[in-house]
């Protein structure tokens, strides 16, 4: 068997991006990054306004920590927006297409 041939786990060619289908990329993405900012958003509200993120912990503390966690969900919210396939690059919409056929 020839070494160009040879295909890592479930079928997937070794150094392949591994991608998500756009719907469940979609709504994920949306999700966390309206997660994120939302929580970004109150926090700053909260410490802006010196009432306390959460109750019983160091204000300061509490806010870095509540700060993380929105940087990081939008983070992951955005990795999932990367994620999307558009319509040109989906498996079966052979390249040939959009060269000669948009005339």
């Amino acid at each position: 068997m020839a070494a160009s041939r040879v295909r890592g786990v479930a079928g997937r060619r070794k150094g392949a991006r591994r991608e998500m289908e756009s719907g469940p990329a979609i709504f994920v993405g949306v999700v966390f990054a309206l997660f994120g900012g939302g929580l970004l958003v109150w926090t700053a509200t909260r410490v802006r306004h010196r009432a306390p993120v959460a109750h019983g912990v160091n204000p300061v503390a509490s806010a870095v920590l509540a700060s993380v966690a929105a940087l990081v969900a939008l983070e992951v919210g955005g990795w999932c927006l990367t994620l999307v396939r558009g319509a040109r690059e989906a498996p079966g919409r052979g390249a040939r297409l959009g060269r000669a056929g948009n005339r």
